[in-house]
């Protein structure tokens, strides 16, 4: 029994920072955070981009993909920069036994890896640092709620509209922000792979300012990002088991 304990403390979910090194940000010590506080008795791994090999995962129960200051949408004219991140798309490509969470540039990446077309707003700082609301076709493990507040920040996104990703995916959930219409959540139709658009690990406790947003509103989009990123840790754990609701 004692032996079986160990193990189970053992169990790793990696977590892929696709930040530049040094980059300023609190995303990735909020995901840390978020899963050392999980109930769930599991450690993080958090591995850079730039030094991402297949072995770094094989001891690990779940991925996450991390958002990242870089556009996946360079990729069409700077090869230099995709050849940065051949390690994860390959990553994405082939590993299905593992299910994999991408967020933002981890759901762009995502999408790019199954023949999606990553979309570039035209309108500068459109959707930089804000809180929206959106809705679900239907719940499922991860998420378990149709209507909620979510954490958005990017310049690039998916139309729900692109063939590839239809084929792949199913849409959970769109939004339209001006003339843009967005995809906001997909999940792979044969594979544990799922693809977050907005951001389930916020900003700290004092990033969205109260006079813009109601603070009932700031902690609730924490608290359901919280859980959203709970429940792929147990959907890790329990990976054999899931079933869409």
């Amino acid at each position: 029994m004692e032996e079986k304990n160990n193990k189970e403390e053992e169990r790793k979910i990696a977590l892929i920072d696709n930040y530049p090194i040094g980059f300023p940000t609190d995303r990735i010590s909020r995901i840390e955070s978020i899963i050392n506080e999980s109930i769930a008795k599991v450690k993080i791994k958090t591995i850079h981009f730039s030094k991402l090999t297949f072995k770094d995962i094989e001891d690990c129960i779940g991925i996450i993909l991390s958002g990242s200051s870089l556009n996946v949408s360079d990729f069409y004219y700077n090869d230099k920069l995709r050849k940065f991140f051949d390690q994860e798309i390959e990553l994405i490509r082939t590993v299905d036994h593992i299910p994999i969470l991408g967020i933002c540039f981890g759901f762009h990446i995502i999408a790019y890896t199954f023949g999606g077309q990553v979309c570039r707003m035209r309108i500068p700082n459109l959707l930089g640092g804000r809180i929206i609301f959106i809705l679900l076709e239907e719940t499922d493990n991860l998420i378990t709620k149709k209507n909620l507040p979510v954490d958005v920040f990017h310049r690039d996104f998916i139309s729900p509209n692109d063939i590839n990703i239809q084929n792949s995916f199913d849409i959970i959930s769109r939004s339209k922000i001006k003339r843009y219409n967005l995809v906001q959540y997909i999940r792979h139709k044969n594979k544990k792979i799922f693809g977050l658009q907005f951001h389930p690990e916020t900003h700290d406790a004092y990033h969205f300012h109260s006079s813009i947003y109601d603070e009932r509103i700031i902690a609730k989009t924490r608290e359901v990002g919280e859980e959203i990123i709970n429940n792929f840790v147990w959907l890790s754990l329990h990976k054999k088991k899931y079933i869409n609701k």
